[in-house]
């Protein structure tokens, strides 16, 4: 009988934990990286931020100033006119009197940009008064029939416009004009015009003192691309040297604006960079027109188009050399290209010394990256190691997690997400704040309440808290404390949002929808129906970390608190049987668009304060992109 084969039993080995320490010289690479790494694309994409951001800035604040500069220099003489139009209108003066002769004279004396000041009737007849270059004299012009035809088509074109127009442009003896005419009616009939001539000199002078303020060349072009203003026809010489205003851009002898055509709009100026400003590369001599912002021969056109001054926009803006920006953008390259090496020499010796202790180390970080982020519900337990330290490591790390998903049962993890993400220093610390606070309160919770038991009034509680969480957090509202029944939640903060009063709104609506679904739900299984009223306001408060040394609470304080508790009291009047009452500030109200539909509510004294409150309340709202309403004033 054979024997029987013999089985080997291996014996289990020990398991062994190596020490770091025999290890560390390989892992140094996977740390100089992730440093490396992080700080590069911190500060290359902070400096390329800053340095576009920086040039956006400067660009509306060109622009912004050269609007508000023409605007205020056609605005008055829009005011003479309108002014007249209206003294006309009271009966103040006669079209053919001394009065009006007077009227003329003194409108054209508080609008030193206007040339003349003429009143002309429908059968062409015009008198007014004019100031005389260069003394600025002013004469009075006696009445006569208008001999111009291009006058004369102009005034013929004007009786079927209604209101203040700016006309078209009209060129007599004296130069080139801009005008502004406004109706003189009285009995409901028009009988006459007032109109208020503009040289188009004093614009080229508007660009002329912008051009030296800000250091670049100004410019104004009209809607069909011709040059309507430029610091070279503010000059004495420029009509004797044959520079004219309406001149085709190719023609009119400046090289950059010849280019204007074929400028390249720069994408890296959106609208958070540049508020309706274009930024565009000119490069001259036919270059290609690539954006490289170096060369001599290559400018930067900083333009915006208004409208208000004839049928079709102007364009106002400004040019200058590109070599202002490209050194700064040529120093955050190099910087971008010596981390790169820096990177890629870690990379390099992180794959030949850290391989062992990769695998491990990004379990590490991204749960550590999970639990940054207060995402305590996708972080995993971190494996067991043979290396002894990792081992170590790993059990703190798990004994740490229990405890945090314990101890967040207790804090908003959505405020504390929202602090870990603005990356701000101090952001806690306490700072005056424009923001959007809302107040709900459960309507007759107290009797409700005495019909159950305290289990069951605290499940009520906590699922009704639950739909207002979901919906505050939904629309980046923060969450500040449960009062009883209520709840304090305001928008704006930490985050900057920038349209926080219509996530405000948009957060409300949507408690009031889930609200009746939810009631729908609890008639069904036999429960009571909840209705809740919710006050909202937006105004300043102090929002930061307030209380003791050992107990403090991330909240707000302020009127603008008071002031929606109000508003919530308040709803219970003006709303009594309705699911959710929203009641919002006039405040709240005038800052939001067509989507919301506001019903007013009439003006109420709130407790606690002297003046009335304007308070609506909230219809429909339509679908709108809570994104758009979600970003922050700083993004970009």
């Amino acid at each position: 009988m054979p024997a029987k084969p013999v089985r080997l039993v291996r014996p289990e080995r020990k398991r062994r934990r190596i020490p770091v320490a025999l290890i560390l010289a390989l892992s140094f690479g996977t740390l100089v990286f992730l440093s490396v790494g992080g700080v590069l694309a911190l500060s290359v994409g902070a400096n390329f931020r800053n340095t576009f951001d920086l040039l956006g800035a400067q660009s509306t604040l060109l622009v912004d100033a050269m609007e508000d500069s023409l605007r205020a220099e056609m605005g008055r003489t829009e005011s003479a006119v309108d002014g007249l139009a209206q003294l006309y209108n009271q009966g103040e003066f006669q079209i053919d009197d001394a009065a009006a002769s007077a009227a003329l004279v003194g409108a054209l004396s508080a609008a030193p940009e206007a040339n003349a000041m003429l009143i002309c009737t429908p059968d062409f007849v015009c008198s007014g008064a004019a100031r005389d270059d260069p003394t600025g004299t002013i004469r009075r012009l006696p009445a006569e029939p208008e001999k111009s035809s291009q006058v004369r088509a102009a005034l013929e074109h004007r009786r079927q416009v209604e209101g203040r127009q700016w006309g078209a442009f009209v060129a007599n003896e004296h130069g080139l004009f801009a005008n502004v005419s406004a109706p003189l009616v009285r009995a409901g009939v028009t009988q006459a015009w007032v109109i208020a001539a503009v040289k188009l000199e004093k614009l080229s002078e508007i660009t002329q003192e912008l051009s030296s303020r800000f250091g670049t060349h100004a410019f104004i072009l009209d809607g069909e691309g011709k040059i309507l203003a430029d610091p070279r026809l503010a000059g004495p010489d420029a009509l004797k040297n044959g520079i004219l205003p309406l001149t085709p851009l190719a023609t009119f002898g400046d090289p950059v604006l010849a280019g204007y055509a074929n400028r390249k709009a720069e994408e890296e100026f959106g609208s958070k960079r540049a508020r309706d400003v274009e930024v565009a590369e000119i490069k001259l001599g036919g270059q290609d027109a690539s954006s490289s912002w170096d060369g001599e021969d290559t400018y930067v056109a900083i333009t915006r188009k208004i409208s208000g001054y004839g049928d079709q926009p102007w364009t106002i803006g400004a040019y200058f050399e590109s070599s202002q920006i490209g050194d700064e953008i040529e120093r955050v390259m190099g910087s971008a290209l010596l981390g790169l090496g820096a990177m890629l020499l870690a990379v390099i010796v992180a794959i030949l010394l850290g391989k062992r202790l990769s695998r491990p180390i990004q379990a590490i970080a991204g749960q550590a990256t999970r639990v940054a982020d207060f995402d305590l519900d996708g972080v995993t337990p971190l494996p067991r190691s043979r290396v002894l330290e990792l081992d170590d490591q790993a059990s703190a790390f798990n004994a740490m997690l229990i405890g945090l998903r314990a101890f967040s049962t207790y804090i908003p993890r959505s405020l504390v997400a929202k602090l870990v993400r603005t990356g701000e220093v101090g952001i806690a610390e306490p700072r005056e704040a424009i923001v959007t606070v809302m107040f709900t309160d459960i309507v007759g919770f107290t009797t409700l309440s005495e019909q159950m038991d305290a289990a069951a009034a605290a499940r009520l509680l906590n699922h009704h808290f639950a739909i207002l969480c979901r919906a505050v957090d939904a629309h980046g509202g923060t969450v500040d404390k449960f009062l009883g029944d209520g709840m304090l939640a305001f928008f704006g903060a930490p985050d900057r949002l920038r349209g926080h009063a219509a996530a405000a709104v948009r957060a409300a609506a949507a408690i009031r929808e889930e609200l009746a679904a939810d009631n729908r739900h609890a008639v069904e299984n036999g429960r009571a129906p909840l209705r809740v009223r919710i006050g909202i306001h937006t105004g300043a408060v102090i929002v930061g970390n307030i209380g003791a040394s050992d107990r403090v609470n991330y909240t707000i304080v302020g009127d603008t608190v008071n002031i929606s508790q109000r508003l919530q009291d308040l709803g219970k009047q003006l709303e009594p049987g309705a699911t959710a009452a929203i009641a919002i500030s006039g405040e709240t109200a005038s800052r939001l668009d067509d989507s919301f539909e506001t019903i007013p509510a009439g003006e109420h004294r709130l407790r606690g304060r002297g003046e009335a409150t304007t308070v609506f309340l909230v219809g429909d709202v339509a679908a709108g992109s809570v994104q758009a309403e979600l970003r922050t004033a700083n993004a970009g």
